[in-house]
């Protein structure tokens, strides 16, 4: 265990060092906040508030849950990319297949490259609660947080699942894919997090009851508004379990049986 801790923290300062490093990466991370706050404009701008009778506070309790909502898809999209990216990347500087060969077990490196994007998703989501909290005077629960950010991380592993298939396909095949994206949208239009899904059929609206994101979203809104209830939690919970079941050791031996054939064909350092 101490031995994973020592090799989990130097990928974490190696990734801090990359990362600090990069100027123009900082600036897209920057701008890619400012894009996911421009989407809540958007949103804000297409609730009617004076045609609506809530309070104030229920009207602000609909700008968090967009807010929340564009949190949870930026963790998602990181959960889905953060592999697959340093998969690529090792590829193209072609110490893929020396890191692959070293004592490192291929579960330390998957787990260890979450580490930093992980870390600045969870700072983002913060940023994003306090903006909630300071600028639209949403009360929130601060003493479930942790339930919070567990509900984030329990219902991002499907996609992490999703994003090792992407990764293995990449380690095959050197080429890019859309899984990441073609997963992202569908998840985003059908989560309900930009317009209602009332007025749809009822199997859209079975789909977007068993999706993670959605799942998240509702979860993250009544666990922060303290209005949530463990009768609801756990059958919520367990949809989403039976989804990383299938996904995330799926995907695990997927990535395993990709490096196999990679390293059979030679092809490891390749993209």
């Amino acid at each position: 265990m101490r031995n994973f801790f020592e090799k989990f923290l130097a990928f974490l300062r190696k990734d801090i060092k990359i990362a600090i490093s990069y100027k123009f990466n900082l600036l897209l991370q920057f701008l890619a906040i400012v894009f996911f706050l421009l989407l809540f404009s958007f949103s804000m701008d297409s609730i009617d508030v004076s045609a609506t009778e809530n309070s104030p506070q229920t009207q602000y309790s609909e700008f968090f849950r967009v807010l929340i909502g564009i949190a949870l898809i930026d963790f998602m999209f990181s959960s889905m990319s953060v592999f697959s990216r340093e998969v690529r990347l090792a590829q193209n500087h072609g110490t893929f297949e020396a890191l692959i060969l070293t004592n490192t077990s291929i579960l330390t490196i998957l787990i260890s490259s979450y580490a930093l994007s992980f870390t600045k998703s969870f700072l983002r989501i913060i940023m994003y609660i306090l903006i909630g909290v300071f600028i639209f005077g949403v009360d929130i629960s601060f003493s479930n947080i942790p339930i919070f950010l567990f509900i984030v991380i329990y219902n991002a592993l499907p996609y992490v699942g999703i994003g090792l298939f992407a990764a293995s396909f990449i380690i095959i095949f050197k080429v890019g894919n859309i899984i990441n994206l073609f997963t992202g949208l569908f998840s985003i239009f059908f989560s309900g997090i930009f317009f209602q899904l009332d007025s749809f059929s009822n199997e859209i609206i079975n789909i977007s009851d068993n999706l993670p994101l959605a799942i998240s979203l509702e979860l993250s809104q009544e666990v922060l508004l303290d209005n949530f209830s463990f009768n609801k939690f756990i059958p919520e919970l367990l949809k989403v379990f039976y989804l990383i079941l299938i996904f995330l050791p799926s995907s695990i031996f997927l990535v395993y049986h990709s490096l196999k054939i990679a390293k059979k064909n030679g092809s490891l350092n390749y993209y």
